[in-house]
């Protein structure tokens, strides 16, 4: 019986080292992903600057535009005024607006300045981007590739341990199943050198060894619990 449990180990371990090989995600994998999903990060993040900068040169133009008409129309006004001082007074408007609106352009420039350079880093980021993305989609496609892989073997080890557990009776399999649960993915061990137990190398007491070879029933080390198997002794 412990001879059949040990091929469902061997299933075990097979599966146990499948689901490693699946969380063992290839080294340029994970660096591209890691550097588009900055890329992307710093991308949307500029862009967001890139568009309140927008809005704030836009909303400037748009009061520049507004004095300009204003300047224009005081100007204009100052010609045809009737007196001096109505003449004097559309003057007075015209430089007021022609000061602020000197002043907005000011005020303006360095952000129209920083939106070019902005504009400038995200087309060399995005440019960088496009660069990435071809190889990024080129290795997810290979992982996809291994990992349907390594499912289809998994499919068919899984098969094959249904196969042989089904020859272990339910009692021993559910408690080897708790032991391996408990111990580092290993619920039966051989002995080693007639007299160690082969998960943790302890030294077993005589009666047990005696048990263990004997056969016929479960016997566990009373260090580690895992369940002890005689090779040679098993039927």
């Amino acid at each position: 019986m412990l001879n059949r449990l040990n091929e469902v180990q061997q299933r075990d371990v097979a599966l146990d080292a499948l689901d490693a090989e699946r969380a063992d995600v290839p080294a340029e994998l994970v660096e591209i992903r890691a550097q588009r999903a900055a890329l992307e990060e710093r991308i949307a993040g500029l862009q967001g600057e890139r568009d309140a900068l927008r809005a704030t040169v836009r909303s400037a133009d748009v009061e520049l535009q507004g004095l300009r008409e204003r300047t224009k129309e005081a100007s204009e006004s100052a010609l045809r005024a009737d007196t001096a001082k109505e003449a004097a007074q559309f003057q007075n408007q015209e430089l007021q607006f022609a000061t602020r609106a000197q002043e907005l352009e000011e005020d303006t420039l360095p952000a129209m300045e920083e939106l070019e350079q902005l504009e400038t880093l995200l087309s060399g980021l995005e440019e960088e981007l496009g660069g990435v993305v071809p190889r990024h989609e080129e290795l997810e496609e290979a992982e996809r590739v291994r990992l349907a892989e390594i499912d289809a073997r998994e499919g068919t080890l899984r098969q094959e341990r249904d196969a042989v557990a089904a020859d272990v009776t339910p009692a021993l399999l559910k408690q080897y199943d708790q032991v391996r649960r408990a111990r580092r993915g290993v619920g039966l061990v051989e002995l080693v050198g007639g007299r160690r137990c082969g998960g943790c190398n302890m030294q077993l007491p005589i009666h047990v060894v005696q048990k263990a070879k004997k056969g016929g029933a479960v016997v566990r080390c009373p260090s580690c619990g895992r369940i002890l198997w005689n090779r040679e002794g098993d039927a």
